[in-house]
Parts: C-alpha cells; structure tokens; sequence
C-alpha cells in the first residue's frame, strides 16, 4: 500500500503504532501491534509498506520505504483497517430527514424543557410514518 501517513499513536499498549492515511477516497488505519524498530517521523509521505522478504528470519518483518528513509521493523500483527464512507452514504440518504423535519424537531426540542414538550415531541414521532 503506498500513500501519506502520519503517526497518530506512538507508544500504544504492547508497543502498538498507529498510523493514519488519506487516500483517495477513504482514510486507511495501520494498527502495528508488537512494533520493534526505529523511531518513526511525524509524517510519512509516498509511504509504501510491505512485508522484508531480504530479512534472515521474514516472519513478522516489515519495511516501510518513504521521502523520510527506509525503516525495518518486526512486529506481531500489522492491521489494516479502511474507513470507506462512499460506500454508506447511499444507504443512509433513504433514513435523512427532510428539511421540514428538522426545522420541526428543531423546534420540538426546544419546547422540551417546558411541560408537555416530551408529549409534543413522542406525538410528532407516531405521526411521522
């Protein structure tokens, strides 16, 4: 994977790194759990991030390459997780409600505080569908 990351969390439970990147159209999450190396930068740009095959032992050893230099680290785990908000948009516009909804509950949360609000507001919610 190749892109800009920065590192969010340096010294996580059990020496856990967390990265966080822009790209494109979604924001990726590296969580490295177990990270054993050299001290990372701030900010790593043109990052690209793949397992060390040129290690003696390759079992949990990485090799991130950036502007910033070369660094090769072992850890236990290296998760990806990616935050996609393209693809829940579409399903979630069904479920938004229109605007004389809002400026309604805008309203209605505002009668709140006074007696009777909490009625008002549970019966504009029954009639509503």
């Amino acid at each position: 994977m190749t892109g800009n990351f920065r590192v969010v969390e340096r010294r996580g439970p059990a020496g856990r790194r967390l990265l966080r990147g822009l790209l494109d159209d979604r924001v990726v999450h590296l969580v490295i759990a177990g990270y054993a190396g050299p001290e990372l930068p701030e900010v790593l740009t043109n990052a690209t991030i793949r397992t060390d095959d040129h290690s003696v032992d390759s079992e949990g050893a990485w090799r991130i390459t950036s502007n910033e230099g070369t660094f090769n680290f072992r850890s236990r785990a290296l998760d990806r997780v990616e935050e996609c908000p393209v693809l829940y948009e579409p399903m979630h516009r069904k479920f938004a409600l229109a605007m004389t909804d809002r400026m309604a509950l805008r309203v209605l949360l505002g009668l709140l505080r006074l007696p009777g609000g909490a009625r008002l507001l549970r019966l504009w919610h029954s009639r509503r569908r």
